[in-house]
């Protein structure tokens, strides 16, 4: 005896048109104090994050739950095939501009 199946179960390939850049900074807004401040832009595969001084820490959340949920959220709204990446905007922690501390005369010494 064979079972007709319920498939409907799962991502689908067809599904409401979501913007993710939208949603994303929809959620965003909602985690931040100044709401305003956000600002979400696409940079290759890559959306980028920007929120107000001193609010990096809110988007991050405690051990990187609240950027994490976003970017499960924001995958889940795209097709399973897109390679999406949702990342925060600014300088990170041990990451200066780039340069070293050293001058170039020390390094040549």
């Amino acid at each position: 005896m064979k079972r007709d199946l319920d498939r409907s179960f799962g991502p689908q390939d067809e599904g409401p048109d979501i913007d993710v850049e939208e949603l994303v900074e929809f959620l965003a807004q909602q985690v931040v104090d100044d709401p305003a401040q956000v600002q979400v832009y696409r940079q290759g595969q890559t959306l980028l994050i920007r929120v107000g001084e001193g609010e990096e820490g809110r988007l991050i959340g405690r051990q990187g739950r609240v950027i994490q949920a976003i970017r499960t959220l924001a995958r889940s709204a795209t097709s399973p095939r897109a390679r999406l990446t949702v990342d925060l905007d600014g300088p990170r922690a041990g990451q200066g501009s780039g340069r070293s501390s050293f001058s170039s005369r020390e390094r040549r010494s």
